[in-house]
């Protein structure tokens, strides 16, 4: 038992971080997939504006940051056009908005040891022209 049981709590917590892992990025992921909806269709619930084209405040990607996470993650957003054929040069109806979130999660917290970089990423076509938030690079 004194060989095997440490091997076995070593396994049996691999799974649980494993799960905890998955778990953030399904939130992650979520995360992506809201704020890709909301970027097409140029509204998303925190959007406070003075006029029906005016800025948001605060940003779309600012609002996602704030979204609540599991395990209290700190992500960070990105929102871009990968192409942009309005006559105006921006994003058109039919072109695809890309939202990426990145965060990191720690494996062995209490240790300090080991650390992932969690990614989720949602592509979608623009149908309302985005005038109510701002793109940055991904």
């Amino acid at each position: 038992f004194a060989l095997i049981a440490p091997l076995f709590l070593l396994l049996v917590a691999g799974i649980v971080q494993f799960g905890i892992g998955l778990t953030y990025w399904h939130d992650l992921q979520r995360l992506a997939n809201e704020g890709a909806r909301w970027a097409v269709v140029n509204a998303y619930p925190g959007c406070s504006r003075t006029g029906p084209d005016a800025p948001c405040t605060p940003t779309l990607q600012q609002y996602l940051t704030q979204e609540p996470v599991s395990g209290g993650l700190d992500p960070s957003v990105a929102v871009c056009f990968e192409e942009m054929t309005s006559p105006s040069g921006g994003a058109g109806i039919g072109d695809p908005v890309t939202v990426q979130v990145t965060s990191r999660f720690d494996l062995l917290p209490i240790v300090g040891i080991g650390h992932l970089d969690l990614s989720a990423v949602a592509t979608m076509r623009v149908e309302e022209p985005p005038t109510r938030y701002t793109a940055g690079s991904c």
